[in-house]
């Protein structure tokens, strides 16, 4: 493999620090978990995952030869300045938001609650969430113009379950504090509070809390304070939630930062968070927020598995991404726990979803490592407001009482003449929310029309697209009436945006799945310049970037990839390295207008040491000479994926098709794998139908009227192109009638 882009200092200081680790493999993780058991990076981010090390640690780290570069070389610095500025406050403050100016401790912060409360009590309270092991109160507020015990829906959010996260205390509090401030002048603040309960509890583990700002030598204290009786103390709250409780990512070692406990809800701090569940069964939302990384984070994170509402979750994550970046530029990462980051079971996003059936993300506050769990006071502000801007967007999503989802992508081609179903996903946050679900269409540009969709299963209805002929395109969008008489839509603009199905026929000219070999594919061709990880064919063997299945259903096992690993072998042993690899196909068809270029592709390039600077590139030929650059393709998934290329305008009519996958490794310390399986060339469109002189696909009078005008002559009349309209065109026309 290449040499990491930020280059390690090599001897070691007298401090503890951070340090950033690119991770190539298992091996690599192991290594560094046996070195240090403090990981700050929430999991393996493009590789590198953060880790705080003593000096012995770091002298270790130096002899395994893993390549690091140093994020803070003196944490306890940091940490002491901290302890001076909060023990040394500036005078004044930031106008009208002075107590974000900086960091508050557990009593600052329950003050704030109180005040907020006197500023607001008809919009505000306050209440116990529970007692912790230390016999701490943990407090939280409500915001809601609703009376107390409304079965409108609720929605939580909670901050600091780790102790040391204080950003995410303070982001909580500046939620708490802007709905309540804001409540009397921002018309969307009001609207929000008249149709939603909120609740925020800023500091889940108030004992460790407090033990972070008891003394500078506590600052980064993560569990809560539950003495194990074996000399070490802590149980970590984020490992105690009951839904598979004991699974990957927690640890059984009480001296771990990720101890679980001795059992699920063994500790008061998640008992007490699990019974606001059960007091308040009208919560279908909740965010949990942490420190740091920039993730908008939804379940599983106990596997790798999808969950039942994962479109749903990734539809909302995305619009909450979007809101930060609109709100401060911040850039955050959206998907669920396991598959962006790592397995951790015993989470509360894991139980809230799963045990509850809450909508339930984490949010990792910013920022991405520069500064880690010590943030400056400057970012503050900056944290509130771009998760304020996340928050108010699930809460009004929220308080539409129902969303609609699709949990498949929407057709955009269908066949022609037949109707076609489409799945619709409709989530009913209250009981009774919703009066009339309907698909919403028109043909060909002509008049809406409704028709009512079809209960399935639960949450899951069939919505029917209209049939229509080939040519032809409908447009749609699903409109949900609720019980007050509104309507929401997907999409949420419709009809100002919709959906669009167009009816073509296809006709597959050319398909290979890899299973046989063939003569005419060349596993590298002149010019490739990899010197590892070249294609080949076969049954490929997993790591952590390339697939263990291919993609063809059913029983195959064949496709081409991007080199051979070994069984529980590091990813990096069989990538692409050094240069580019190229897989090139025989002749795959003649080409037509119409014609299209479909495969299947898997594509990672996010690990090691400079992630996402390589490309997958798909190039056509026509003569096997010239070739043009169908597509290139950047993001990496470690998934199969469908590409469909329409091939008009890249070859011309009638040269043969050839196609080219060719997978680089240009970037420095790059791990890129590829596979592709099941290639088609397929025509798409609709044959022309002799006698359709007007061509609107039907071959009927108005035809016959065209054909009898220019009976004599020449004209669209000729059917048969002897060059006059005549009896032998008649009888074509009538043929087809």
């Amino acid at each position: 493999m290449h040499s990491f882009l930020l280059v390690a200092i090599a001897l070691a200081t007298p401090f503890d620090s951070v340090v950033r680790v690119r991770l190539d493999s298992v091996r690599d993780v192991r290594i560094m978990a046996s070195l240090s058991d403090d990981m700050w990076s929430h999991g393996i981010y493009a590789g590198n995952a953060e880790y705080l090390v003593t000096p012995d640690q770091r002298r270790a780290l130096d002899a395994t030869k893993l390549e690091y570069c140093v994020m803070i070389d003196d944490v306890q610095a940091l940490v002491e300045a901290e302890g001076t500025r909060l023990a040394n406050p500036p005078e004044g403050g930031i106008a009208d938001t002075e107590w974000f100016s900086d960091f508050k401790n557990l009593a600052a912060i329950n003050a704030h609650l109180d005040a907020l409360v006197a500023s607001r009590p008809d919009i505000a309270s306050t209440f116990i969430v529970g007692q912790s092991l230390e016999g701490r109160p943990i407090r939280g507020i409500r915001v809601s113009a609703l009376p107390a015990g409304t079965t409108a829906p609720a929605v939580l959010f909670n901050a600091t379950q780790h102790a040391r996260e204080w950003g995410a205390a303070m982001t909580g509090m500046y939620l708490a504090d802007r709905l309540v401030e804001t409540a009397a002048t921002d018309p969307r603040v009001q609207a929000l509070l008249s149709k939603v309960e909120i609740f925020v509890i800023p500091v889940v583990n108030v004992d460790g809390y407090s033990f972070t700002w008891a003394d500078t030598a506590n600052r980064l204290w993560r569990k809560n304070r539950r003495d194990n009786g074996d000399g070490s103390f802590g149980v970590d709250p984020n490992r105690n939630w009951g839904y598979q409780w004991g699974g990957a990512g927690a640890s059984t070692n009480p001296s771990s930062e990720t101890y679980r406990g001795t059992a699920a809800f063994s500790e008061p701090e998640t008992i007490a968070m699990r019974d606001v569940f059960v007091l308040h069964p009208n919560i279908v939302a909740t965010i949990d927020f942490h420190s740091y990384s920039q993730l908008v984070l939804s379940p599983w994170a106990y596997t790798l598995e999808i969950c039942p509402d994962a479109a749903l979750l990734q539809s909302l994550g995305d619009s909450m991404k979007a809101a930060i970046a609109s709100e401060t530029g911040a850039e955050f990462v959206a998907g669920p726990v396991g598959s962006t980051l790592y397995l951790a079971s015993g989470g509360s996003v894991d139980w809230t979803y799963g045990s509850r059936g809450a909508l339930s993300w984490t949010i990792e506050v910013r920022d991405r490592g520069t500064y880690g769990f010590l943030m400056p006071p400057e970012e503050i502000l900056l944290s509130g407001r771009e998760n304020l801007a996340a928050a108010m967007t699930l809460a009004e999503a929220i308080a539409q009482t129902a969303l609609i989802s699709l949990p498949v992508p929407a057709p955009t081609g269908l066949v022609p003449d037949q109707t076609t179903l489409m799945s619709v996903t409709i989530r009913e946050l209250v009981v009774g929310a919703v009066s009339q679900r309907a698909l919403i269409s028109r043909v060909a540009g002509g008049s809406w029309s409704s028709d009512p969709l079809v209960p399935v299963s639960g949450d899951t209805h069939a919505a029917t697209i209209p049939a229509v002929h080939c040519g032809d395109a409908v447009d749609f969008y699903v409109e949900v009436t609720l019980a007050s008489g509104s309507a929401i839509r997907y999409p949420t603009d419709a009809p100002s945006t919709f959906l669009t199905a167009t009816a073509t026929s296809l006709t597959i000219v050319a398909e290979y799945n890899f299973e046989v070999a063939s003569s005419g594919w060349m596993y590298g061709v002149g010019g490739d310049t990899a010197t590892g990880g070249a294609w080949i064919r076969g049954d490929p063997i997993a790591t952590t970037a390339q697939s263990e299945d291919d993609h063809t259903p059913g029983t195959a096992t064949q496709c081409a990839f991007t080199g051979q690993g070994t069984v529980g072998g590091a990813a990096g042993n069989a990538d692409v390295d050094n240069g580019i690899t190229t897989l090139q196909s025989p002749i795959l068809g003649t080409m037509v207008t119409g014609a299209h270029l479909r495969y299947w592709f898997w594509y990672t390039n996010n690990l090691g040491g400079s992630p996402n600077l390589d490309e997958f590139v798909v190039q056509v030929s026509g003569d096997g000479i010239v070739w043009t650059t169908a597509t290139t393709v950047q993001s990496s998934a470690t998934l199969w994926r469908e590409a469909d290329i329409t091939l008009n305008g890249l070859l011309a009519v009638g040269s043969a098709i050839r196609v080219r996958f060719i997978a680089r490794d240009l970037g420095a310390g790059s791990l890129v794998e590829a596979a592709i399986d099941d290639v088609k060339i397929v025509n798409i469109g609709c044959p022309a139908v002799i006698g359709d002189i007007n061509g609107d696909g039907l071959v009927n009078g108005f035809d016959l009227t065209i054909l009898l005008s220019q009976w004599g002559g020449a004209g669209s009349g000729d059917l048969n192109g002897d060059q006059i309209v005549g009896g032998a065109d008649l009888a074509f026309l009538l043929s087809n009638w």
